[in-house]
C-alpha cells in the first residue's frame, strides 16, 4: 500500500512540473509586433457586435442605449435595452475610448478618432463639436482627425463627449480607422464599403517609426453611433 501511494505522488509531481514546462518556455512573441497597439471602444456589457447608440433630441435631452443581459434568462416581454437619460443638456454620455497595450515605453503614442457625417451633412464647428470629458473643446489636423495622446504607450481609458451646437438633424458615427487608407474601393454605389479584415494596411490608425496602432474591425462595422433628432 505504501508503493502505491508513493507511485501515485511521484506520477502527481512529474505531471505538475510537465504541465509548467509550457510556460518556462513560453516564446516573447513576434519582435515585429513588439511595438504593436491597438484602440477601440469600450464595449462592457453591450457586446463586440452592437453598436453604441447615443441620441441628442432637439430640445436638449441626451440619453444612451444599455443593452441589459440576464441570466438566467428574464421573463416573456423583458425589454433586453432602456435609454438612460442625464442632466446635460445637448452633450452626449461620455463615449469610452481604450489604449490596448501591455508595456510601459519611454514614448508617447498618438491615436486618432475620425467623426463622420453619415446623414443630413452635418458639420464641424457648425452643427457639432468634440470636447473632452471636462468640457474642452477638441481640434481636428488637417484630414479630420482628432489625436488622443496616451503617456509612455501605458494602458488606460479616455473619454471624450460630442455637443450638439444647431437643431439639423443628422446621425455620425466615432472612426478609428482611416478610411483614405481604402478610398480606392469608393463608389457611387459604395460610397462607405467595409475595411477588409485582412489587410493589415486598412486596419491602421496611426504609424511612425516608433509604434503601429491598429483599430479594431468590429468597431466599424459595429460603431459609435450619434443620432440628433
Amino acid at each position: 500500500m505504501k508503493n502505491i501511494v508513493k507511485n501515485i505522488s511521484v506520477v502527481l509531481i512529474l505531471l505538475v512540473v510537465a504541465s509548467c514546462d509550457p510556460y518556462n518556455d513560453w516564446p516573447e512573441g513576434l519582435p515585429e509586433l513588439e511595438h504593436t497597439y491597438y484602440v477601440s471602444s469600450v464595449k462592457t456589457g453591450n457586446g463586440t457586435e452592437q453598436d453604441l447608440q447615443y441620441e441628442v433630441l432637439a430640445d436638449g435631452t441626451s440619453r444612451f442605449m444599455e443593452r441589459r443581459h440576464y441570466n438566467p434568462a428574464p421573463p416573456a416581454g423583458t425589454p433586453l435595452t432602456v435609454w438612460l437619460e442625464q442632466d446635460e443638456k445637448n452633450v452626449t454620455f461620455p463615449i469610452r475610448i481604450r489604449f490596448i497595450s501591455e508595456r510601459i515605453r519611454t514614448y508617447d503614442v498618438t491615436t486618432y478618432i475620425w467623426v463622420e457625417s453619415r446623414s443630413g451633412d452635418l458639420k464641424a464647428g457648425t452643427d457639432y463639436s468634440v470636447i473632452t470629458e471636462s468640457g474642452g473643446a477638441m481640434t481636428s489636423n488637417a484630414q479630420g482627425a482628432y489625436s488622443l495622446t496616451w503617456p509612455k504607450a501605458e494602458k488606460a481609458q479616455q473619454n471624450i463627449k460630442i455637443k450638439r451646437l444647431s437643431t439639423t438633424p443628422g446621425e455620425l458615427r466615432v472612426m478609428y480607422l482611416d478610411r483614405s487608407r481604402w478610398a480606392g474601393r469608393v463608389s457611387s454605389t459604395t460610397p462607405w464599403p467595409n475595411p477588409d479584415r485582412d489587410n493589415l494596411e486598412e486596419l491602421l490608425n496611426n504609424e511612425t517609426s516608433d509604434y503601429t496602432v491598429r483599430g479594431l474591425w468590429h468597431d466599424y462595422n459595429f460603431p459609435v453611433v450619434i443620432r440628433f433628432l
